[in-house]
């Protein structure tokens, strides 16, 4: 009982850790910025570096670009406000990339 106990405390301290929560329209936003030239402005530090934590490699651990792609083009399919498809741009541009230098 008092192992079963520990585990529970345990598991409800891990689950209560504060999560960063991923805005995927921020992040648009803000690649958006970068996309155009004017780079990396204020407070889109976060934004751009949880598109760019998402990286995919094989069972060797070797870089998979188009699964990165793929996977980031879907975290920036998360905003469903998209006019002039900036995700579309932004990920063929930056997609493939390993980082951004965060």
């Amino acid at each position: 009982m008092k192992k079963i106990s520990i585990t529970v405390v345990l598991a409800a301290l891990l689950l209560a850790q504060p999560t960063h929560a991923r805005d995927s329209c921020k992040t648009m936003l803000c690649m958006a910025g970068m996309f155009q030239g004017v780079g990396v402005v204020d407070n889109c530090e976060d934004a751009v570096r949880d598109y760019f934590s998402i990286v995919r490699f094989d069972h060797h651990h070797r870089f998979k670009p188009g699964d990165t792609k793929r996977d980031r083009g879907n975290f920036l399919g998360g905003c469903k406000f998209d006019p002039e498809g900036w995700a579309s741009k932004i990920n063929n541009a930056y997609g493939t990339t390993r980082g951004f230098g965060f």
